[in-house]
């Protein structure tokens, strides 16, 4: 897309297009770091997180649509059938927002939409938004775009009231609160949103209730729709993303934690990364010798997103192009545009041994083995996209756990649109959240000594 963009006086360039109501994704919170910003500025290439302009200037920039963004699967959810009228349960992640409307007297959708957090051009991960707000007293601002977005969806159903489940600072920022000690330890939020309501332009908002910091209301509603509280057997559930959330246990109660995984799964802070958009190459795959891939929407590969690069590095650790250590002697090109260095590799073990660490401390924490568990749910969309033989093999996912995994798309929704709509479902909600109990890994010597561990993509033979 070509525009023309005027400053009167000197103006940072992602300032003067979110202005004018084109913002670009700063993945790093706009600190010059990773380079996702970048357009054409009167034809050359620049960062517009840290390129000022003044007077008139001719922009090209590519504009993010046609992702593959999934909202989950429309579930058959039974009513109290006591209230007529719409409703609508929104998931609100870091990186998606999706929505979904409802008949409240009998369950069923009348409507649907999943798009791109507005909130992208401030950071892709909850550590960058909460820096944007310290630093430029910007709560009001990153609330009123989320809030904006949200409603202008809803606003033609004339919903009664609406159920939102997100992390925890999202849906601190959502509610106008500052979410700042979040960041520092001990990580404590302003509230766990157990009794706190309040309104989006006079429609009540009830918000799903939240363990930790940083295990918040998307992951006690998935852990509602994942039906783990009413199981006698335990199971693992986990929400990967730029944190990676994770519960163990039934219905007898659960033990949660965090993990600062990084954006790496979501493309971010990765050479040719990006999200799950028409382009994307989202899977890579060796066959008769020759390594293969696909690209969403059928098209030119224009990079590579978070499931993508997990099979790239596990196909690349069958060829030996690299060892378990991570080594990569040299770049290795997939494409001609799409590629990847030894320091993608490096941020994809960072990320993943986050993840693997986190699942042996939890549960070590909870007394079980891999034979105890039952299933390991995966939630989320990237979820959806991943190999779950390929996440084994760098060991991001334990190999005893591999054969009982079940994908559940996006849990966070249907926890939230089971508690819009049933009376029974948003107490038991309420419950879950007293049932867990968090352990924190930050400044964890067992955590670190897992993760070291787990830096490798696999066990030496």
């Amino acid at each position: 897309m070509k525009l023309k963009l005027t400053a009167e006086r000197e103006t940072l360039l992602s300032e003067a297009l979110k202005n004018a109501g084109y913002p670009v994704s700063q993945p790093c919170g706009g600190n010059g770091k990773c380079g996702k910003c970048t357009v054409l500025l009167n034809g050359e290439p620049v960062r517009a997180c840290c390129t000022c302009i003044c007077g008139e200037n001719e922009i090209e920039l590519e504009v993010l649509s046609g992702g593959n963004i999934l909202g989950g699967g429309e579930d058959i959810i039974i009513p109290d059938a006591s209230e007529t009228g719409l409703g609508a349960a929104v998931d609100l992640g870091t990186t998606t927002v999706a929505i979904r409307i409802f008949d409240l007297e009998t369950g069923a959708v009348v409507a649907s939409r999943t798009d791109w957090n507005a909130q992208s051009p401030y950071g892709a991960d909850v550590i960058s938004r909460i820096d944007y707000i310290n630093k430029n007293n910007a709560l009001d601002e990153l609330s009123g775009v989320i809030r904006r977005q949200i409603f202008s969806f809803i606003e033609p159903f004339k919903v009664k009231r609406i159920f939102l489940a997100g992390n925890t600072v999202m849906q601190h920022i959502f509610a106008g609160l500052s979410p700042s000690s979040i960041a520092v330890a001990p990580f404590t939020p302003v509230t766990l949103f157990e009794d706190f309501s309040d309104g989006l332009n006079g429609i009540p908002v009830t918000y799903a209730p939240c363990a930790a910091g940083y295990v918040g209301g998307d992951i006690t509603a998935g852990l509602l729709s994942s039906g783990m509280n009413r199981a006698e057997k335990p199971s693992l559930f986990i929400d990967i993303g730029t944190n990676g959330e994770m519960g163990i246990g039934n219905r007898d109660g659960f033990t949660v934690c965090a993990v600062a995984s990084g954006p790496a799964f979501e493309g971010a802070e990765i050479s040719c990364g990006m999200p799950g958009l028409e382009g994307a190459v989202n899977h890579v795959y060796s066959e008769n010798g020759d390594i293969k891939y696909s690209v969403i929407g059928d098209v030119l590969p224009k990079g590579i997103c978070g499931s993508g690069l997990i099979d790239l590095i596990a196909v690349l650790l069958e060829t030996e192009d690299i060892d378990i250590s991570g080594r990569l002697d040299e770049t290795y090109y997939l494409t001609e545009n799409v590629y990847l260095t030894g320091a993608d590799v490096r941020k994809l073990q960072l990320a993943k041994a986050a993840v693997r660490a986190g699942i042996s401390v939890l549960m070590e924490e909870s007394g079980l083995d891999f034979e105890d568990i039952e299933h390991l749910y995966i939630s989320g969309g990237f979820g959806n996209y991943l190999n779950i033989e390929n996440a084994a093999k760098i060991d991001m996912l334990p190999v005893g756990l591999a054969g009982k995994t079940v994908l559940l798309g996006n849990t966070s929704l249907k926890g939230a649109s089971m508690a819009l709509l049933n009376e029974k479902s948003r107490k038991e909600l309420f419950k879950i959240q007293k049932k867990c109990r968090y352990t924190e890994l930050s400044g964890s010597g067992r955590f670190s000594e897992e993760f070291i561990e787990h830096m490798m993509l696999g066990e030496e033979e």
